[in-house]
């Protein structure tokens, strides 16, 4: 995972986190390549982008053959331009019933970079992960109101909310926004939703820190590990939950 300038890995041999500050993008190879001489070159690869701006797009608003490009002037509407070095990226949902598009911003560099040293890898949008396990929380606990899944840290915060089996809303938040920006932004999109935030709960990942106050307002629980051991790093949730969204 790319959280620049630090990059964020774990591997199946070893089930702990590991970080390393790269501030020189031209070592972002050498170090995948390191990585690739420690796992095998023909390894099962995920790979994904932290806390990039998303924008779900309606099906049927959209021509038949999508293209990011055609996403891209949606996409902009809400978040401006991309920057340099920027790409978008497209997924459709089809787990949903409407099958809406996702167009979530990427850095070229590290996406050249891995697909140099992996190209087996598969790209999977952090928000895509989030969605995923938020509709699987309704089916194994069912709820009548919203189910909030977000991950959240210093660096900034990535949201997103299901109805059901229906998504609601995607959302991200900067580096340096408290549990309160989290909490106003998931009441706000609740009520815009016609939900009242006593009916929803939420399901995090992160730092605890940033959840503080939630409980007032909702369901509060954190995304399990899945295992008896004491996860190895914060992102350990968050790794598992990347590599549940198959």
């Amino acid at each position: 995972m790319w959280d620049a300038p630090w990059l964020i890995w774990t591997t199946g041999q070893a089930h702990e986190v590991n970080r390393r500050e790269i501030s020189n993008p031209d070592m972002v190879v050498e170090v995948l390549r390191a990585l690739r001489h420690q796992v095998g070159i023909g390894a099962e690869v995920i790979h994904a982008e932290w806390a990039k701006p998303a924008t779900v797009v309606p099906s049927a608003v959209l021509p038949n053959d999508v293209t990011a490009a055609q996403l891209a002037p949606l996409h902009h509407m809400h978040h401006g331009p991309l920057g340099a070095n920027a790409r978008l990226h497209s997924h459709l949902l089809d787990a949903f019933e409407d099958r809406p598009w996702l167009a979530v911003e990427g850095d070229s560099v590290w996406a050249e970079a891995v697909h140099s040293m992996f190209p087996q890898a598969q790209h999977r949008p952090l928000v895509h992960a989030l969605i995923h396990d938020a509709v699987q929380w309704h089916r194994e606990a069912p709820c009548d109101g919203w189910s909030f899944r977000v991950d959240l840290r210093e660096s900034g915060a990535v949201m997103a909310a299901t109805a059901g089996e229906s998504l609601q809303w995607v959302h991200h938040l900067a580096g340096g926004s408290t549990a309160e920006d989290a909490l106003y932004a998931m009441v706000n999109a609740a009520h815009r939703g016609d939900m009242e935030p006593q009916q929803c709960r939420v399901r995090w990942s992160g730092e605890e820190a940033l959840t503080q106050g939630w409980s007032r307002f909702m369901e509060v629980s954190p995304a399990e590990v899945g295992s008896e051991e004491r996860p190895s790093s914060t992102w350990s949730a968050l790794f598992q939950t990347l590599e549940s969204c198959g």
